[in-house]
C-alpha cells in the first residue's frame, strides 16, 4: 500500500476521501474536520491520510496530536509522574499523545476502510502511518504515546491486531446507549413503555422543570450568547479530572454553520436567562450526545440536567433515529432513561520500550468506574 499524509483539509484529495467515506461518518467529513482545523489551532494538530491499494483509495485516517492533562493529586504523587512531560509536583500530569480518533467524541472516528483491504492490512497500515507522523511531522512536540480510541465490542477482534505491535489494550468507562424502539412515535409512547416508578420519575423531572424552555440555536444565536455559553461549559469541564483540550462557543457556532441539521445546539432558558445547553451530532441514523453546560446553582431545583437528557430522547424519536449514544459518566441517571452500558476499548503504546512495559502494567489496573443500573422498561419490552 501507499499513502499520502496531509496537515490541511484544503490539501486532502476530496474525491479520493469521499470515495472511501461512502458509509458516512460525520466526524471524518471535510466540513467537520475543517471546523477543528480553523478553531482549535494551538490546542490540536491534525493529520489526514489517504491510503491506496493498487492506486485506488482504500483507507482514510484522521489523527490528532494533543496534550493530555491530568490534574488529579494522586497522579502527581505516584510513579505515573515517570510518564509526565512536567516533573514538578506543583504542575499537573502532562503527556503528548498522537490519537487515531477524536478526543472530543466517543466512539470509532479515526478511520474508514473499504472492502478492498483486509482487517490485517488495515492494522499494519494504521501503525505505519502513526510511526511516520511521529518521525516526520512532530519534531517540535515530542510524542510520548500513540493512542487508538475507542472501539465497540464488535471491533475488538480486529483492533486486537495492534497488540502484535506492542500496543496495550484497556477498557474505559462504558458508553450508555439507548436503542430507540420502533413503536416510539412520540415521547409519550416512550414514557408509556416504562414501569410506573420510572414514568413517575420522568414526570417529576418535567414538573420541576416546568418553567424551563428548550430552544434550538442557530450559528448566530450561539455567537450572540457565547460569553454565557463559555461560562456554563466551564462549570462542567472544570469538574473533570483530565482534558485533551477544550471546545468553546466559537467552535459550536462553526459546527452549526458547517454541519447544519447534523448538529444540534439546544439552549436551556429559565425566566429568559440562559442556564444550560446541550449539543448533539446526527449521523448514520444515530444521535450522539455531546457537551453540556450547566448552572449548578439551579440544576437540582429545576432538574436541568435531567431535562437535557430527556430532550435527547425527544430529539432521537423526532428524528426517527435508531440509537441514542449518551456517552460516558452519569451511568445511574442514564440507565434510568433506559440506556444500557456498552464496553469501550482503547489501545496505547509508549515510544520507549521499557516505559511501555511499565505503562502496560499500569493499564492492566485501569478498570471502568463502578456503576449501578436501573431497568426502567416494562417486562418483556427490552429488545
Amino acid at each position: 500500500m501507499t499513502h499520502s499524509i496531509f496537515q490541511k483539509t484544503s490539501d486532502i484529495p476530496n474525491k479520493d476521501w469521499e470515495q472511501v467515506l461512502v458509509a458516512y461518518n460525520l466526524y471524518l467529513s471535510i466540513p467537520y474536520l475543517k471546523v477543528l482545523e480553523e478553531t482549535l489551532q494551538g490546542q490540536v494538530s491534525l493529520f489526514f491520510c489517504v491510503s491506496y491499494q493498487h492506486g485506488v483509495p482504500a483507507l482514510i485516517t484522521a489523527f490528532q496530536l494533543v496534550t493530555f492533562v491530568d490534574s488529579r493529586e494522586q497522579t502527581r504523587s505516584s510513579f505515573l509522574k515517570l510518564f509526565s512531560e512536567t516533573k514538578s509536583k506543583r504542575h499537573p500530569f502532562k503527556m503528548n499523545m498522537l490519537v487515531c480518533g477524536n478526543v472530543f467524541a466517543d466512539g470509532e472516528h479515526g478511520f474508514v476502510a473499504t472492502e478492498a483491504i483486509s482487517q490485517e492490512e488495515v492494522i499494519v497500515e494504521l501503525v505505519a502511518i502513526s510511526k511516520e507522523i511521529e518521525k516526520r511531522f512532530s519534531p517540535h512536540k515530542k510524542i510520548s504515546v500513540s493512542l487508538f480510541k475507542e472501539f465497540w465490542p464488535s471491533s475488538v477482534v480486529m483492533m486486537d491486531g495492534l497488540l502484535a505491535s506492542r500496543f496495550k489494550g484497556f477498557n474505559i468507562d462504558v458508553n450508555m446507549v439507548l436503542d430507540i424502539h420502533a413503536s416510539w412515535n412520540t415521547f409519550d409512547d416512550y414514557l408509556l413503555s416504562m414501569k410506573t416508578k420510572f414514568r413517575t420519575k420522568a414526570n417529576s423531572a418535567y414538573k420541576r422543570s416546568k418553567d424551563v424552555e428548550m430552544q434550538s440555536f442557530s450559528s448566530s444565536e450561539i455567537n450572540t450568547n457565547s460569553e454565557t455559553i463559555d461560562i456554563l461549559l466551564a462549570n462542567v469541564l472544570d469538574k473533570s479530572e483530565y482534558s485533551f483540550g477544550r471546545m468553546d462557543a466559537s467552535v459550536f457556532a462553526e459546527l452549526k454553520k458547517n454541519l447544519k441539521d447534523d448538529f444540534s445546539f439546544m439552549g436551556v432558558y429559565l425566566e429568559n436567562k440562559l442556564v444550560g445547553f446541550s449539543i448533539a451530532y446526527f449521523h448514520k441514523n444515530i444521535i450522539e450526545a455531546g457537551f453540556v453546560g450547566l448552572d449548578y446553582t439551579l440544576n437540582v431545583d429545576y432538574a436541568i440536567y435531567q431535562r437535557i437528557l430527556y430532550n435527547y430522547v425527544e430529539q432521537a424519536i423526532e428524528r426517527k433515529a435508531s440509537q441514542l449514544q449518551l456517552g460516558r459518566t452519569s451511568e445511574l441517571i442514564k440507565s434510568a432513561l433506559g440506556a444500557r452500558p456498552v464496553d469501550m476499548k482503547l489501545y496505547a503504546k509508549h515510544k520507549r520500550p521499557l516505559t511501555n512495559l511499565i505503562m502496560g502494567a499500569v493499564l492492566n489496573k485501569v478498570t471502568p468506574s463502578d456503576y449501578e443500573l436501573r431497568r426502567p422498561f416494562k417486562s418483556g419490552f427490552e429488545v
